[in-house]
């Protein structure tokens, strides 16, 4: 099963296959109570009680985990380093970015990908890095010890997205091989990745989610920020140019971002759709239940990205 620990969500679900592709045989989703703050001692309390208590009325088949920490506890940087064998660019990445990292990066847990840079001729290469604070990956392996389950791996969210976007909305072979620009929103950030196929190119978080957007210029201040993410892309990332928008969230969600996405994909000239994962997937009788406690915006695509990391990680054994 894929469970998404956010800073407001929980949110757990698990794929399966019956014979006609994949269907949900389970989910469950629980808002955190206000009065709890996130990342405290009453919250990993709270997380353990609540997914013990999800993985028997959800209708869950196993207790094997994959999930992902919060976005906001990763740190995510581009950087650009000399092009070098493979076995070097780990030490590469440390020089790099140890005085940036927010804690000690003695203790810290770092993945790279090396971006495609089809076409470009530098002697430079983008990197993408991701790091976490071995503290606070301790902290979350023990809410699942605590809840009686097991985890498997500990994935990012940007592989998560990318996992759902490729499986549900990037099916056809003309669609494959098109740089698409993915937007997951929560309460208080957006996620933004930029890919091809399943190949990383850019991963950013906007400190600006559905709490924001009470007043229109919120709304501005975001689709900005986006913009920007793309634009930055687009200069720095070897010519290529981003011929996609899929906004991963609920089919009702509010309709002035959906507007204001619209207008930017026409000044880019590409095609924009709302990409809601829990209407690409067949559902076992009563699995939709979980759903019903969140709020009709919450997009599902990190949960079902992690479950079908899970399913992978099982093929290959």
């Amino acid at each position: 099963m894929g469970v998404d620990l956010g800073s407001s969500y929980l949110r757990m679900a698990q794929l399966g296959t019956n014979g006609h592709g994949l269907y949900l045989h389970g989910m469950g989703c629980e808002k955190r109570p206000e009065e709890i703050e996130s990342g405290s001692s009453d919250w990993q309390k709270w997380a353990a009680k609540t997914i013990k208590q999800m993985t028997k009325r959800g209708g869950f088949k196993d207790k094997k985990v994959v999930t992902a920490l919060p976005s906001q506890d990763v740190f995510i940087d581009q950087i650009r380093i000399p092009r070098m064998p493979a076995n070097k660019v780990g030490d590469a990445v440390m020089a790099n970015v140890r005085q940036k990292l927010p804690f000690d990066a003695g203790q810290a847990m770092i993945k790279h990908v090396v971006a495609e840079q089809t076409g470009s001729k530098t002697s430079e290469m983008d990197v993408l890095v991701m790091a976490a604070d071995c503290v606070i990956v301790d902290r979350h392996l023990a809410i699942y010890e605590n809840a009686g389950l097991d985890v498997q791996s500990i994935n990012v969210w940007p592989f998560a997205m990318t996992n759902s976007f490729m499986e549900f909305f990037s099916r056809r072979r003309e669609e494959q091989d098109k740089v698409a620009m993915l937007l997951d929103m929560g309460t208080r950030n957006t996620n933004v990745v930029i890919c091809r196929n399943r190949n990383l190119l850019l991963a950013r978080v906007v400190s600006l989610g559905f709490a924001d957007l009470e007043q229109d210029e919120g709304v501005q201040r975001l689709i900005s920020e986006i913009d920007a993410c793309s634009r930055y892309f687009e200069f720095h990332c070897g010519g290529m140019h981003i011929q996609r928008l899929v906004f991963l969230s609920a089919k009702n969600v509010d309709k002035r971002i959906c507007y204001k996405l619209a207008e930017m994909a026409q000044r880019m000239q590409i095609p924009a759709q709302i990409g809601d994962v829990l209407t690409a997937v067949d559902m076992r009788p009563g699995s939709h239940a979980g759903a019903d406690k969140c709020n009709s915006h919450i997009d599902w695509s990190v949960a079902f990205g992690l479950s079908l990391s899970g399913r992978e990680n099982t093929n290959r054994k």
